[in-house]
């Protein structure tokens, strides 16, 4: 038996390098959280062998099955993906499989219902497909980012009543679209949406960008066995901290209104609005530090190569980036924020007062759909 908290503490160490300040006590400070936040669902369920948590055949694999990732190399992510697509019969390739230019692309949603989208459906998948798909998605997104993902399907399995199945919700409810050929050298992309997550991955040999995609949870915590799980804990609590750093004149700059708004730019608004906020020009270097450390719950979910690439660009812009606030200051308010540059927006936004419902937002305007990487 191992203890999972230990030795997800010892990968975010392991992965340090994509955060600046590795030995500020503000870092050391947030990485328990984080990593309590990652806790691999398999991990948790192997400690308890708590399986009566998972409510169909699909959630109990995403939430017990230890991926096989042989690397995160531009040829190993075709490679997975063909893998997964061989296991499939001919009527779901049919689902699976669309052009890199399919209008399907943009349709994505969060919602519980698809409104006739193509995908496959993850419950119509049978154990052998399943776990091509979880050795798929482990492949194209860092562990950290596998097991954030994970934790937002296994969150909607919460929302079932007695376990029952609801269309449109749990992780039987979750579709997979594959957009053009899976290649090492040529452009292709990755789908899977549904209740609470829109994840989209456009891959160009060893350059990948995940804009724009959403992830969500509801309920904001739930416990498999007796281990609890935060799906987005530091994307809430990394928040609060900053914008508990801010001096008086940069809360009066960062704090727009004393009442939770919602998300701007959320799915189906490819359109980027302009935001306000306080200016992270006037940041303190240990508020530059939180800033980082929030930016990377998002950009963390790319494998740890492409991350340090995307975080090192990031960086570069804090001068002309923006930081938003809506609603109280006290960690557990029903609050909205967001941060926005030249290559970047996120948004995190509270869909009720009792902050129990998230949704969140990453785009990159420049990128979007991986429009650099097609040479559009």
């Amino acid at each position: 038996m191992y203890d999972a908290l230990s030795l997800e503490v010892q990968r975010w160490n392991s992965i340090a390098g994509i955060l600046t300040g590795t030995g500020n006590i503000v870092y050391k400070k947030v990485l328990l959280l984080v990593a309590i936040a990652f806790t691999p669902c398999h991990a948790m369920a192997h400690e308890g062998h708590q399986h009566a948590s998972y409510v169909s055949e699909s959630s109990r694999i995403v939430g017990t099955y230890s991926p096989q990732v042989r690397s995160h190399s531009a040829a190993a992510m075709a490679d997975a993906a063909l893998a997964f697509v061989t296991t499939l019969e001919e009527s779901q390739r049919d689902q699976v499989l669309e052009e890199l230019k399919s209008a399907e692309r943009k349709k994505w949603t969060n919602l519980p219902q698809r409104s006739g989208n193509g995908g496959l459906a993850l419950g119509k998948c049978d154990e052998t497909q399943m776990k091509a798909f979880c050795d798929l998605l482990a492949t194209l997104l860092s562990q950290e980012g596998y097991d954030k993902i994970c934790h937002v399907m296994l969150a909607d399995d919460q929302l079932l009543e007695d376990g029952n199945p609801r269309p449109g919700f749990g992780t039987e409810d979750f579709f997979v679209v594959l957009f053009g050929e899976p290649s090492a050298s040529e452009p292709w992309g990755f789908q899977l949406d549904g209740h609470h997550l829109g994840l989209n991955l456009s891959m160009h040999g060893d350059k990948i960008t995940l804009a724009p995609s959403h992830t969500g949870a509801q309920p904001v915590k739930f416990k498999i066995g007796e281990k609890e799980i935060r799906p987005l804990a530091a994307e809430n609590d990394v928040a609060f901290e900053l914008v508990g750093s801010l001096n008086e004149v940069q809360q009066h700059s960062a704090i727009l209104s004393n009442a939770k708004g919602n998300l701007a730019a959320g799915p189906g608004n490819d359109q980027i609005p302009k935001l306000n906020g306080v200016s992270c020009d006037t940041f303190t270097a240990s508020q530059l530090i939180l800033l980082e450390q929030l930016i990377v719950q998002w950009v963390g979910i790319l494998p740890p190569e492409q991350a340090q690439l995307r975080m090192n660009a990031l960086k570069k812009e804090f001068s002309e980036m923006k930081f938003g606030w809506r609603g109280g200051t006290t960690n557990g308010d029903a609050i909205d924020y967001s941060i926005q540059g030249p290559t970047l927006l996120i948004e995190y936004a509270a869909q009720d007062q009792q902050a129990n419902h998230i949704h969140t937002i990453y785009r990159d305007p420049t990128n979007a759909y991986g429009r650099q990487l097609e040479g559009e």
